[in-house]
């Protein structure tokens, strides 16, 4: 490996997905390795909120955004909390580096008092990022459609992402979309794409473990659409819903 590179990635996030992050970075460079031969190292920052980092300049870096700060206090007026998310974003894509936003998982556990208001916050919040990415070019990891499609009880976890099953989930899909939309500065198409399908090649497994795979089942419907359908049935009714 002749030649160093950086990545620099500042991110406004929570303490729980620092680790997250950080192992984003550590997969991206890992796929830029393996894509170009040479040494690529990925040089982090945080900060606990995007209107954090408005006034603080980027240099050249790549700034990730995470919602969740938005949730809390939920007692905060909606206006308020997209006026600040509105402006942040402004700001922060007005330096013309990347920005991302990433969505929030829409499972809240319904033991949490909170439960349908903070679920109704994170609507807001997954839609209102659309809208930013509309009008300031941000782009969107779009975290709640990945992890749902695995299933939140698949991965132990909920909208604050805990657990380590999750989080290889998250690092890789953040590593995945820097991959294929903000290096453009720094390497090459080839080698963009290059790491991109290292990195989509290397995803954590989703499926059921092989173990407790379901047995009587077949698969019905396409993509979004396919179901797991049971074949076997019993005559007393009451035997079945048991079974079920």
């Amino acid at each position: 490996m002749s030649e160093s590179h950086t990545i620099r990635i500042r991110a406004a996030v929570p303490a729980q997905e620092q680790g997250i992050i950080e192992r984003a970075g550590n997969l991206l460079s890992d796929a830029l390795k393996q894509a170009s031969n040479e040494d690529w190292r990925s040089g982090i920052s945080f900060a606990p909120s995007a209107a954090a980092l408005q006034d603080a300049p980027t240099d050249g870096a790549i700034t990730i955004v995470s919602l969740i700060p938005a949730l809390d206090p939920l007692d905060a007026s909606w206006p308020d909390v997209e006026t600040q998310l509105r402006q942040a974003c402004e700001a922060l894509s007005a330096a013309g580096d990347p920005v991302f936003l990433c969505t929030i998982l829409r499972h809240v556990p319904a033991s949490e008092e909170d439960a349908q208001p903070r679920l109704l916050r994170i609507r807001r919040l997954n839609l209102l990022a659309a809208e930013l990415s509309r009008e300031y070019g941000c782009f969107v990891i779009d975290l709640d459609r990945i992890l749902a499609d695995i299933g939140g009880r698949r991965l132990q976890t909920d909208y604050r992402l805990g657990g380590a099953v999750v989080a290889e989930h998250v690092a890789n899909a953040i590593a995945t979309c820097i991959a294929a939309n903000a290096l453009d500065a720094v390497a090459s198409f080839e080698i963009q794409d290059s790491a991109r399908a290292f990195l989509e090649a290397n995803k954590p497994a989703a499926g059921l473990a092989t173990d407790i795979k379901l047995s009587g089942v077949v698969a019905m419907g396409q993509g979004r659409r396919r179901q797991m359908a049971a074949t076997v049935t019993d005559t007393v009714q009451e035997n079945h819903v048991g079974w079920l």
